[in-house]
């Protein structure tokens, strides 16, 4: 059993070097890792239950210059957080860097969550010998966490860490601040996965004699093709809703957009009325309404919120809306609105399969 359980076991899988190149079994590296990690354990659990489950795995057998066995792949593949301890010998071990390549796969299979590499620094080490998951989006190495004197780059406490100095207490408890909350949210993105899952397996609540709703929105100059839109989609069974516009300040669009998030929650989907040229203003509101609040709406909702534009203006979007999940329909379409419940329809699928 794990704190992250029954979605990641371990929560914490800790990558190091034993630094025992001749195989006698002996290693103050080994020895002063296992002193490091045991210390931000025991801090972890001497504060709150909430951890007492915590399952924090390393290996303190397995010959570092062995290839990475089945049994480790899959403590990598299904841990939450993988922490490496960053020395010279872990760099030089390519059993390491095995553990990295396939580390790193499982990071890209897992875009969505970034923040699930955590480094250690146990002495100075050249960045540029790092692998690419290890860097930024601008290809800075991750500045991870300092665990060496940087007079003399020697790890803090060496060789036993009995010893322990002011500067390495705060960057432990640095540590520990940063590895709780990842867990927290870990935790959270994985039960809000769930719900979601059991969201789409339960039917959308209709409206008044059966209707089914969405949520319309609409610039407020573009409230008559909103209300003419409407029109069109209520005789098809569709209810449209949206929340009072605002006056233009901050409180009034802050007000709007609570009210939206409120509405929009308990809708089967949401859909973006385009009725004019303005170009520059709609891509604004569809990357703040339809991209971003929606986001939020589907965290409200527990569910994925499907995304449409309804277009009146016969002109191709300024900016492509598909990796946004969106849907463009075009309003100078004959049978537009018979498309678009056909969307709707399509969006309840994966539900039901």
């Amino acid at each position: 059993m794990s704190y992250l359980a029954p979605h990641f076991d371990p929560d914490v899988f800790v990558s190091y070097s034993h630094g025992d190149p001749r195989g006698r079994g002996a290693s103050s590296l080994k020895d002063w890792t296992h002193a490091l990690i045991e210390r931000l354990e025991g801090q972890i659990l001497s504060l709150d239950t909430e951890f007492d489950a915590l399952n924090v795995w390393m290996d303190r057998q397995i010959d570092p210059t062995a290839h990475l066995t089945p049994e480790l792949r899959g403590k990598v593949g299904t841990s939450g957080v993988l922490v490496i301890v960053m020395s010279k010998r872990y760099l030089a071990s390519s059993w390491c860097r095995d553990e990295l390549e396939w580390f790193g796969k499982q990071i890209q299979d897992r875009a969505t969550e970034p923040g699930r590499v955590f480094v250690i620094r146990a002495q100075p080490t050249d960045t540029n010998a790092w692998p690419d998951f290890l860097r930024d989006e601008r290809g800075h190495p991750l500045i991870g966490f300092t665990f060496y004197d940087p007079a003399d780059g020697m790890p803090y406490g060496w060789p036993d860490l009995q010893e322990v100095n002011r500067d390495c207490a705060k960057e432990l408890c640095r540590l520990q601040t940063a590895l709780t909350k990842r867990l927290r949210e870990l935790r959270e993105r994985a039960e809000n996965r769930v719900k979601a899952q059991a969201a789409r397996r339960a039917p959308v609540a209709a409206g008044p004699g059966g209707s089914r709703r969405i949520y319309l929105h609409a610039a407020p100059e573009s409230e008559p093709a909103r209300v003419d839109i409407g029109r069109v989609l209520t005789s098809d069974g569709i209810m449209p809703l949206t929340a009072q516009a605002g006056g233009g300040g901050m409180a009034d669009w802050q007000k709007e957009s609570a009210a939206r998030i409120e509405t929009a929650k308990r809708c089967e989907a949401l859909a973006l009325v385009r009725a004019g040229e303005d170009g520059d203003r709609f891509v604004g509101e569809l990357l703040d309404i339809g991209v971003d609040e929606r986001e939020r709406i589907a965290i409200a909702r527990g569910a994925p919120l499907p995304c449409a534009v309804l277009d009146r203006t016969g002109t191709t979007l300024p900016i492509d809306v598909a990796p946004f999940g969106i849907e463009r329909f075009d309003l100078n379409q004959t049978n537009w609105h018979g498309d678009f419940k056909k969307w709707l329809d399509a969006s309840r699928q994966p539900a039901a399969a």
